[in-house]
């Protein structure tokens, strides 16, 4: 069997698998709300932006960083900022072996882990069948990344964890654990209610020329500080985010995944 139609086979039976966990189960974003993303920025089996969620699960306390970060509510991020906050090599010892772990700054890494994911795909022989797929699997997951950036409680202290000042905001961080979920959903529910928003979504798009890693973290920064906004907004007012709040994150995950797969093809 040639390479090129091991490749359909693979993508087929991963495109049903996903088209299953898209119907039965959600996660946040929702699996909707990823799947929405990955699907107008032009992945072609949009659903499988939903897969980090599932990887997460196997090993919640090492991977789940790599979905937030807990800012301060006064943060405003910055190319320098995305840099203090990555994996670092920790060695451990396990029943007399030696392991070489990378572990995740406490306070999340997403915004450093986008900047990872496109520095990745960046650099990959796609010349190679196999980086072929190693490319495919890096798109699906910068998508999921890129669609967590731009849910304002992603960007917001949690519940008595450290954010990334290192202080604990003990009313945000519970407006945040209680509020949290009901925002994963909350685009979902225009997905569902709302026979306009495709043309809403489309009045928000922005024409994202990205050149350079450097362009890639004002972006991400971009991004981060508005959900920042939102989330202490609506922290005060002890409210959802508008449709218009989701609107503009929302588009603007869309926009920046457009132009890394732009970028990188």
């Amino acid at each position: 069997m040639s390479s090129i139609r091991k490749e359909n086979v693979v993508f087929f039976f991963i495109s049903v698998f996903f088209i299953f966990l898209f119907i039965s189960v959600s996660y946040a974003w929702d699996c909707k709300t990823h799947a929405y993303i990955a699907k107008r920025a032009g992945i072609r089996i949009p659903e499988a932006a939903c897969m980090p969620d599932i990887i997460r699960d196997e090993n919640h306390d090492l991977l789940g960083p790599f979905h937030y970060h807990d800012a301060a509510p006064n943060t405003i991020v910055t190319a320098d900022y995305i840099d203090r906050f990555k994996v670092s090599e920790v060695n451990i010892q396990f029943e007399g072996n030696s392991f070489r772990v990378l572990v995740p700054h406490p306070a999340g890494i997403l915004y450093w882990k986008i900047v990872d994911l496109y520095e990745k795909m960046k650099n990959l022989d796609r010349t190679k069948p196999d980086n072929q797929l190693a490319y495919e699997y890096y798109m699906v997951t910068i998508a999921h990344f890129v669609g967590d950036l731009s849910q304002p409680l992603h960007n917001f202290p949690y519940a008595d964890k450290p954010s990334g000042d290192g202080k604990v905001y003990e009313e945000e961080g519970k407006f945040n654990r209680d509020y949290h979920y009901k925002f994963d959903e909350a685009f979902s529910y225009y997905l569902n209610n709302d026979p306009n928003i495709h043309s809403k979504i489309n009045e928000h798009i922005k024409n994202i020329d990205l050149k350079s890693t450097e362009q890639l973290k004002n972006e991400i920064s971009a991004i981060a500080n508005s959900a920042i906004k939102i989330a202490n907004q609506c922290y005060l007012e002890k409210r959802m985010p508008s449709e218009d709040e989701l609107l503009k994150q929302v588009s603007w995950s869309i926009s920046l995944l457009m132009a890394i797969i732009k970028s990188t093809n």
